[in-house]
């Protein structure tokens, strides 16, 4: 747990947070990059989180999905993924060049958006795509 913590010094507050967005090149936006991330990479979960890993790119690309099944509300839905790509913004030097397609399952709308934050955190540090010590 301490491994996780130092992982959210950044993120106590998720208020805090949402001050910048991701830059162009560490967004995985074009379908072809999407699709082969899908098809190739490998799948990390965590009851709350699915994470596909595709070694694709020399930086940190992302694509954050959350679907009407997590929340109905569009407002919520994209809160949620703000959050998420917020962190990982403030946390890239220490993620593992590569695309990341990072999937929220039904579970998360149940959990506090910094208890969501912390499990994403265990999850690439036990898929070892996230270095603690960069």
């Amino acid at each position: 747990m301490a491994v996780v913590s130092s992982a959210l010094k950044t993120a106590n507050n998720c208020e805090e947070i949402l001050l910048g967005m991701l830059k162009k090149v560490n967004r995985l936006a074009k379908g072809k990059h999407i699709r082969a991330a899908l098809q190739k990479g490998r799948t990390f979960f965590t009851p709350y989180f699915s994470v596909k890993f595709f070694l694709g790119s020399a930086s940190p690309r992302f694509a954050v999905v959350v679907s009407t099944k997590v929340y109905k509300s569009a407002v919520k839905r994209n809160r949620l993924k703000r959050v998420i790509r917020e962190w990982l913004r403030l946390n890239l030097k220490k993620l593992k060049p590569g695309d990341y397609m990072l999937m929220a399952k039904t579970k998360t709308a149940a959990r506090l958006e910094k208890d969501l934050l912390a499990d994403l955190a265990g999850l690439l540090i036990k898929a070892g795509l996230y270095d603690e010590k960069k």
